[in-house]
């Protein structure tokens, strides 16, 4: 059995089992051959994708599911990890059949037989779209509160300056020191886009 089939995963005792759990979870599972081709798809791949299982079965899932905004490094974590016949967990972009971008968590495990052969892959896919969205939004409010906190405490320290300099008319040099440390400051400002 050096390279997984369907009906291989059908008629094995733990691929009955495993078909009639995968049928009822929310948790995408792809299950792949030796050579990266697919085998078998759960329903809830299928829903996730858009695509159904006869246009999946025989694909590899980076040549059916990549596109434009697919990130070239996380690609290569996983090609690295099917390389080397290792576990893997990363996130990247795919897109539907509809040509809709979504966010998905991969978790890939290879499959070794007793005897060490490799057999083929299983993935564990979720789409974390909100998630990623999220996180994008806390970063953007992020780096505006910090731009916004900036600009109060450079405004601040430029008040203060021109205070006290205002009333250091009689003393011309300090005037010049406390402007030139205030253009000092000014270049030293971070201005986020």
């Amino acid at each position: 059995m050096n390279n997984l089939k369907q009906q291989d995963v059908e008629s094995h005792p733990l691929g009955m089992v495993l078909e009639r759990w995968a049928a009822h979870t929310d948790l995408s599972i792809v299950i792949a051959n030796a050579g990266g081709f697919i085998v078998w798809v759960n329903p809830a791949f299928t829903r996730m994708c858009g695509y159904n299982s006869d246009e999946l079965l025989g694909r590899q899932p980076g040549h059916i599911l990549s596109g434009e905004l697919t990130e070239k490094r996380p690609r290569e974590v996983l090609n690295h990890a099917i390389h080397h016949q290792v576990p893997v967990r990363t996130r990247l972009v795919n897109y539907k059949k509809s040509g809709e971008p979504y966010w998905v968590e991969i978790h890939l495990e290879p499959i070794h037989e007793i005897n060490g052969h490799l057999s083929g892959f299983i993935s564990m896919e979720m789409d974390v779209t909100k998630d990623e969205l999220h996180q994008h939004e806390i970063g953007e409010l992020t780096a505006v509160m910090y731009k916004s906190l900036v600009t109060k405490v450079a405004s601040k320290r430029e008040g203060k300056v021109r205070s006290k300099s205002s009333r250091n008319k009689r003393h011309p040099n300090l005037n010049n020191t406390i402007a030139k440390r205030n253009r000092t400051t000014k270049s030293c400002n971070i201005n986020l886009p």
